[in-house]
C-alpha cells in the first residue's frame, strides 16, 4: 500500500490505475477520504474558526457566521464522504453502459477516493499556513482550490479510461460532471 500511495502522491497514477482495476482497494480509498475530510476539518477549518477569517461565500440559511463555521468543523467529514458517494453513484450510473471493463460502484468510489486525495495533500499544508498568517482570503483560496479540483478531475478522466475502458470523449464528460458535482456540493455548504 505504501508503494501505491507513493506512486499516487508523486502524480504517477498509471500503476495505481492498474491496481484499482485488478484489486479491491476500496477500504484504502475510504480511509484516505476519511483522512482528507477530517484532517481538513481539524486543521484548516479550526484555523478559520479561530482566526475568524472571512467566509469564501455568503453563509446560507441565515445562520450567524461563527456558529456556521463551528458547525462546519463537525459536519465536514461526513459531508465530504457524502460528496464522494454522490459523485461515485452518478459516474457509475451513467458510465457503466460505456465501460468495457468491470465497472462497479465500489470500484468507481475507489477510483474517486484516490483521484481526489493526492492533489489535495499540498492543499492541507498551504491552506493552514495561509489562514494562520491572514493570507487565506477568497482571492487566494478560490483559485488555488479550483486548480486542485482541475487536477483531481483530470486524474479522474484518465482513470475512467484506464480502469474501466471508457472511451475518452465519454470519460471526459463523466469526469467533468464529477468535478462539477464536487464544486456544486462543496460550494453549497462549505465556506
Amino acid at each position: 500500500m505504501l508503494r501505491i500511495l507513493t506512486c499516487f502522491i508523486f502524480l504517477r497514477p498509471a500503476g495505481l490505475y492498474t491496481r484499482i482495476r485488478g484489486n479491491d482497494l476500496f477500504i484504502w480509498a475510504l480511509l484516505l477520504q476519511f483522512f482528507r475530510w477530517e484532517t481538513t476539518a481539524l486543521t484548516t477549518l479550526v484555523a478559520l474558526y479561530e482566526e475568524n477569517s472571512p467566509m469564501l461565500l455568503p453563509v446560507p440559511f441565515g445562520i450567524e457566521a461563527t456558529k456556521y463555521r463551528y458547525f462546519e468543523i463537525y459536519a465536514y467529514g461526513p459531508y465530504g464522504l457524502l460528496i464522494i458517494t454522490i459523485m461515485a453513484t452518478v459516474i457509475w450510473w451513467y458510465g457503466k453502459e460505456y465501460a468495457t471493463l468491470n465497472m462497479t460502484i465500489k470500484r468507481t468510489w475507489t477510483l474517486l477516493g484516490f483521484c481526489f486525495f493526492g492533489p489535495w495533500l499540498p492543499s492541507l499544508l498551504l491552506d493552514t499556513f495561509l489562514v494562520r498568517y491572514g493570507w487565506g482570503g477568497p482571492e487566494v483560496i478560490i483559485p488555488w482550490h479550483m486548480t486542485i479540483v482541475a487536477v483531481e478531475t483530470i486524474l479522474l478522466i484518465v482513470g475512467l479510461k484506464r480502469v474501466f475502458g471508457i472511451e475518452f470523449q465519454r470519460a471526459l464528460r463523466l469526469g467533468l460532471a464529477g468535478g462539477a458535482i464536487f464544486l456544486f456540493l462543496a460550494g453549497a455548504v462549505i465556506r
